[in-house]
């Protein structure tokens, strides 16, 4: 790393010379600073790295020179959500993308060959040329989950965060109101927004629905799929796929389920998305006609018939008999 810092040195003084920049030594005085902060770094954090070292520069100043080093290819400036402007090392020929965590804002970076590659092959299918790209997943770090209980309120949850219901901190009357909404425990949902005036959005499935603080905080979720990594699913549903994986088709009366995809030609797909058979829906199986089909189902609380070919093209997760 020292090489490439004295190389990256010798580049500036080169370039920067050539160019006819004005205060070239001052200008220099901020690539070295820049250079033995080894992370993303704000101007802020810049300019105090210039203190340390007994130089005290406006940052007015040090913004600019910083866009010229972006300018040259010495540096890269990103922008990550809500956050700041950073400045990150730009090596020539290395590229690499971000995990930003939502939480803390600690940036982590990654590169994948596979994804690399995948990127490319995906724009040739669209005969697309792709000059440059960029990868940013928001989430939450492992530092974070770890200071985290497994089980917390909804109103603590994070925009984008998929989650299991596990519990409803309030009386019968509380939980009925959930159910007619469509919420149930079991039901895997999804952080659409939340912090607008102490409100939380989220997906059932394909419904949106909006919850405010004091409801939020009577719901208590648990993360869903981070261990086991269960929307790592083909696209094609295979006839043999274990205990707790099946196919609606393959379930038995008094069976339930969590709805985990909906496949089919889009005609089918459309008709049973529209019936409520939607991902992240508790799905129950209450009765087979005489000669196996249809199936009869209970789904948010409607009951519904199904052909059996028709349940093939659904995989449900989590089953079980039903209690009770």
């Amino acid at each position: 790393m020292i090489n490439t810092h004295e190389h990256e040195k010798k580049q500036f003084k080169r370039l920067f010379q050539q160019q006819g920049v004005d205060q070239f030594n001052f200008r220099f005085q901020i690539l070295e600073a820049f250079l033995k902060l080894e992370h993303h770094v704000t101007i802020n954090e810049i300019q105090a790295q210039l203190k340390k070292d007994g130089i005290d520069t406006d940052t007015g100043f040090i913004e600019n020179s910083m866009e010229l080093l972006c300018r040259f290819g010495f540096a890269s400036k990103i922008k990550l959500a809500d956050n700041e402007p950073q400045y990150e090392h730009r090596h020539l020929g290395v590229h690499h993308d971000h995990m930003v965590c939502t939480k803390c804002s600690r940036i982590l970076e990654f590169k994948d060959e596979a994804i690399e590659q995948l990127q490319l092959k995906v724009a040739d299918a669209y005969g697309f040329h792709m000059l440059q790209h960029k990868m940013e997943i928001y989430g939450i770090c492992s530092g974070c989950m770890a200071d985290r209980s497994p089980i917390v309120s909804l109103h603590r949850a994070k925009q984008g965060e998929r989650l299991v219901v596990k519990e409803f901190d309030s009386g019968k009357n509380m939980q009925q109101r959930m159910s007619s909404m469509g919420l149930r425990i079991g039901d895997i949902i999804e952080i659409v927004s939340s912090g607008f005036g102490g409100q939380v959005v989220i997906a059932v499935g394909e419904n949106r629905l909006v919850l405010g603080k004091g409801m939020a905080e009577k719901i208590q979720v648990q993360p869903f799929g981070r261990k086991q990594k269960k929307n790592c699913i083909p696209s094609i549903i295979p006839d043999n796929i274990g205990k707790s994986l099946k196919k609606l088709s393959g379930m038995k009366v008094g069976q339930e389920g969590v709805i985990l995809k909906v496949s089919g030609k889009s005609v089918l797909r459309r008709r049973l998305l529209e019936m409520g058979i939607n991902r992240g829906s508790m799905i129950y199986v209450e009765k087979y006609a005489p000669l196996r089909d249809p199936i009869e189902l209970v789904v948010k609380g409607y009951h519904v018939s199904l052909r059996v070919e028709e349940a093939a093209n659904i995989l449900v997760e989590d089953v079980k008999y039903k209690k009770g």
